[in-house]
Formats: structure tokens, sequence, C-alpha cells
């Protein structure tokens, strides 16, 4: 009888597993990133970033000019000595235009996004830092009507040092409001580390896991490699 048990519960098990692979889906998302610096408190932010859907065997592009702004910390310091100069700003905002099409062979696919975000950044005991970042986007989708959409996600991060190399682990979720559904329909978890190579480079790897009900596959894991430049 407890063989039976035993046999019945794997088999659920794998079920269980078959049943949540065939909802998911799989993805690689290499990101190269330039800050150009204006002045104390303005620089100027280009991305290039694609995706590939393993499922489709299809890949996407996205490529962004954004402005960013931060302000001076006055009364706290506590971010000071933090590498990255807009890392030592409390709060910080940003605005730009992303444009994002499919590549290949891929399912047609064409957005012109224009988005402003507000970061603010809280130390914490234990030398954490939290950060709380807002976005919200304007989005003209091919073949499809005029939507905006809002972008919560808090993050948790420190920075550690062993030996010589510096690193920056962090963890975050983050949640969208999508008018086109009224309604939050995605969220996203993930990990990942930062690695302090030089003042001008900063190489970033991460996992991410995304459930969306509106999409399909429902569930997307992530993994991402970002090269960031320092100007």
């Amino acid at each position: 009888m407890a063989m039976c048990k035993s046999v019945r519960g794997l088999l659920l098990a794998g079920l269980a597993f078959q049943a949540m692979a065939q909802n998911s889906g799989e993805e690689v998302r290499p990101e190269l990133k330039g800050y150009i610096q204006l002045n104390t408190v303005t620089r100027l932010f280009i991305l290039a970033g694609f995706n590939n859907e393993q499922d489709t065997h299809s890949w996407r592009g996205n490529f962004g000019l954004h402005f960013d702004f931060a302000l001076k910390p006055i009364f706290r310091r506590e971010l000071g000595a933090r590498q990255d100069v807009f890392e030592k700003r409390f709060l910080s905002f940003l605005a730009g235009y992303r444009y994002i099409t499919s590549l290949g062979n891929g399912p047609p696919y064409l957005e012109h996004r224009w988005l402003v975000e507000m970061t603010s950044r809280f130390p914490t005991p234990g030398k954490l830092v939290l950060i709380d970042r807002s976005r919200g986007e304007m989005r003209f989708i091919s073949s499809r009507s005029f939507s905006t959409r809002y972008r919560n996600k808090l993050q948790v991060e420190r920075d550690l040092g062993l030996g010589g190399l510096r690193f920056t682990p962090y963890a975050y979720g983050e949640l969208y409001y999508d008018t086109r559904y009224d309604r939050w329909n995605r969220k996203q978890y993930a990990i990942g580390a930062r690695f302090q190579v030089s003042r001008q480079f900063l190489p970033e790897i991460y996992f991410l896991r995304q459930n969306d009900r509106t999409t399909n596959p429902p569930t997307v894991n992530t993994f991402g490699v970002t090269f960031s430049l320092y100007f």
C-alpha cells in the first residue's frame, strides 16, 4: 500500500512538473547600456537590448535614448561612497523613448514607447539600500490602440567586497498595471549581481521570472546579461 501511494505521488508530481513546463517559456536577454555624463546632475542613457524567445526561436530588439536627472544630496550623505554618481542620489528622474521591434523571422512587432520614471533610494540598517522605482509608459503598438502602463519596482541591494572584487547582489519584485486590461496583470521577480570591474565597465547577470495571465505562455524565465559602460 505504501509503495502504491509513493508511486502515485511521484506520478502526480511528474504530471504537475510537466504542466508547469508546458505553461512556461525561456528567454535570453543580452543588453548593452551606455551612460554619458553631461554634468554633475544630468546624463544621457543609451540602451540596446535583445531578447530571444527559446520557444519561437525569435528575437526582439529594444533600443532607447533617455535623459537622467538626479538631485544632489543635501542633508543625508549615507550613499556617498557608492561608485556610480547617480547611485549616490536619493532621488532621480528619467525620461526617454524606446523603439521596440521584431528581428529576423519572428512574429512582426513594432512599438514606440515614451516613458518617465522616478527612483528613490533609502539606506537601511545592515548597509542595505532600498530602491523604489515608479514608471509610467505611453505605448503606441502597431495595429493596436494606444495604451498606458504603470510599473512599480521595489529592490533591495548591498555592496560587498571579496578580496579585490567589488560586487552588488540584489533582488526585486515589480508589478504592472496595463490599461488594455484595466488590471494589475503582470508581476516579475529577479535576483542578480553587478560587478565593479572598473569605473567605466560594470557587467551584470540576473535571473528573472515573469507571471502574466494575459500572455502565452503565462510564465517566462529569463536569464539576462548586461554590460554597462560609463563615459
